[in-house]
């Protein structure tokens, strides 16, 4: 259904592949939410200027978004959810798997952020406005060993890419080959260039969740 990247050892997952595009310059991330109304916007990134003891510096400020009140405009999304499951709303025009115009994947179970430490995947669903070109979006977590600052190293990341008339779309978290460590975890979601780097001023915004016993 979609162009879908993650890392390696999540590259086995069926259909997954991502078209190599270029782009001119980097894409800077502290954005702007876009104004949602009965008529689409497009959304363009733009760089946050913050002065800091008489220097200019560019940076990125980590919002964490709110995960029970999540059918609302935050950031770069109309609406995002996390959610144990999805559900794809399929056409009628005869052959299955043709998706409409306006058809969204939904969230089963949206709100949710506590998941038990055998539970193999769950899903970022999100819906965004019009993008002014083809992009990225990137979901990656890291543990935090005292629930509150994440690990530097990576546990776990996924991409999609989107082409301009894309309205909705999913990123999956999934249980790394070691299992998961009971604990809290920080998810950053990036907005970015196919094939780039993570590079914190992408991040758009914040999520965390939970494994319990």
């Amino acid at each position: 259904m979609k162009k879908r990247s993650g890392s390696a050892d999540h590259a086995h997952r069926a259909g997954r592949s991502i078209s190599v595009l270029t782009f001119t310059g980097i894409l800077l991330a502290s954005l702007t939410p876009p104004i949602v109304s009965g008529e689409e916007q497009t959304f363009t990134p733009k760089a946050a200027t913050i002065e800091s003891e008489g220097s200019v510096t560019t940076q990125t400020e980590l919002m964490a978004l709110d995960q029970v009140n999540w059918q609302r405009p935050q950031s770069a999304f109309k609406w995002i959810a996390m959610a144990r499951d999805i559900k794809v709303p399929w056409d009628t025009f005869g052959r299955q798997g043709w998706m409409t115009d306006d058809a969204y994947v939904e969230p089963v179970e949206p709100g949710v952020s506590e998941f038990s430490a055998d539970t193999e995947i769950f899903y970022l669903v999100f819906a965004v406005s019009a993008l002014d070109a083809p992009s990225q979006y990137r979901a990656a977590w890291f543990y935090m060993p005292d629930g509150q600052t994440p690990s530097t190293e990576l546990t776990g990341t996924d991409a999609l890419f989107m082409e301009m008339n894309e309205k909705a779309g999913y990123l999956e978290i999934y249980r790394p080959d070691g299992g998961w460590k009971k604990g809290k975890y920080l998810v950053k979601l990036y907005f970015e260039s196919p094939g780039q780097e993570l590079y914190d001023p992408n991040v758009i915004g914040t999520m965390a969740f939970t494994i319990t016993d």
